[in-house]
């Protein structure tokens, strides 16, 4: 009991932090002296982090987005210390700082985009269509294909699809601060972490309509950007485009990515009329023909293609057992947060049925258990899993 008090000594505790959240403390901490662990609320930073150990202690960040979360957070640590705030992860071990937690909050940000959560299947049907609509026909060579399209005041979005499903998106917005047009390194800077068999769709190729060729510091061209994002496994922002939003204290719209494309991507129906709503610069033949010349969607082979049933029963049980689907229903995530020895032979066997299948198989996300396989979901497996789930 609290002393004087009829509620509990948690609950007085809790209103005594109340009290200092309210106020205009910056910073809070919390520490268990015996147990050597501690909990720091970086209120500036809307984070937090614990600590365990007083020799080489484990830091750990969180990102906490509304003040109830302090105190959910507090009360755990109370009852349970370090362990007890499990559960509320992920805690990110290699923050660094306030410096690491704006990274991650910036990546956060991204993956509840519009660009994120559309699978890469709707995303080439789409700009295949908005191609079209600019008047140009898509461009394969190889295995590679290119689209693209511009809004007539020089700003784009490109993208390079390879047929294993890894790709590479570009915007070029102009106006944008990320613009550096007499800045070649910083430039270049933009596209650092790309892997570099997409990285090298973009460099020395021809210039068009929708690529602008800029010098690269190291002799040839790369194609302008403001925004960099590539499918080598989740969407995810080039780690350059990252650390200049950071630097500059900017956010992902200034990547042009949301005026440019995300507009196209968030109706729920694709229609000539929406896309003439929302694309004024076109003219209504023009978006008419770009939709008649391209396939309606569920008409593609990879959609329609009868699948070896014997197949798709054992990786729908692998799923069973062990995975599910992402967020957005983009990916299947299977031996989640398992080690390659955890996750055993059942991973081998899971590896050829994807070959099997034909179906996509793309690199898990950083920090993932080196076990977890994320391959991207396929309208023919949905069905099936139907009767699974």
């Amino acid at each position: 009991m609290a002393p004087g008090g009829l509620g509990s000594a948690l609950d007085a505790f809790g209103e005594f932090i109340d009290q200092r959240l309210d106020g205009d403390c910056t910073s809070l901490r919390i520490e268990d002296e015996e147990n050597e662990e501690a909990l720091v609320f970086l209120l500036d930073d809307g984070a937090v982090c614990r600590v365990k150990g007083a020799q080489n202690p484990r830091t750990e960040y969180r990102l906490v987005t509304n003040s109830g979360a302090y105190r959910t957070l507090i009360v755990n640590f109370v009852r349970g210390g370090f362990t007890a705030l499990d559960r509320f992860g992920p805690w990110l071990p290699d923050a660094a700082g306030p410096a690491g937690l704006a990274r991650v909050r910036l990546r956060i940000e991204f993956d509840g985009s519009v660009l994120r959560r559309t699978h890469p299947r709707e995303l080439r049907r789409r700009l295949e269509v908005l191609t079209r609509v600019d008047g140009r026909e898509p461009t394969t060579a190889g295995e590679v294909t290119h689209l693209g399209f511009g809004n007539g005041d020089g700003d784009t979005a490109n993208a390079w699809l390879a047929a294993d499903g890894r790709a590479l998106v570009v915007t070029f917005d102009r106006t944008s601060v990320l613009n550096f047009p007499d800045d070649a390194r910083a430039h270049a800077a933009l596209y650092d972490g790309v892997p570099e068999d997409l990285l090298a769709l973009v460099r020395d190729v021809p210039e068009t309509d929708t690529t602008l060729n800029v010098p690269h510091p190291d002799g040839g061209t790369l194609v302008a950007a403001t925004g960099v994002f590539h499918f080598s496994g989740p969407c995810a922002m080039a780690d350059g485009l990252v650390t200049r939003l950071q630097e500059a204290q900017l956010g992902i719209e200034d990547t042009g990515v949301g005026r440019l494309l995300e507009g196209f991507l968030t109706m729920k129906d694709f229609t000539p009329a929406a896309v003439a709503e929302t694309a004024q610069w076109w003219s209504a033949e023009d978006i008419a023909r770009g939709f008649a010349a391209t396939a309606a969607p569920g008409q593609e082979h990879s959609a329609t293609a009868p699948l070896d049933q014997e197949a798709v029963d054992r990786f729908c049980k692998i799923w069973a057992d062990s995975g599910y689907n992402d967020r957005w229903d983009v990916h299947y995530v299977l031996f989640d947060s398992r080690t390659l020895e955890k996750a055993g032979e059942a991973r081998d066997q899971l590896l050829r049925l994807i070959q099997t299948l034909g179906l996509e198989r793309v690199d898990a996300p950083p920090g993932a258990a080196t076990g977890e396989v994320w391959v991207r979901t396929d309208l023919r497996i949905d069905t099936e899993l139907e009767r699974w789930s």
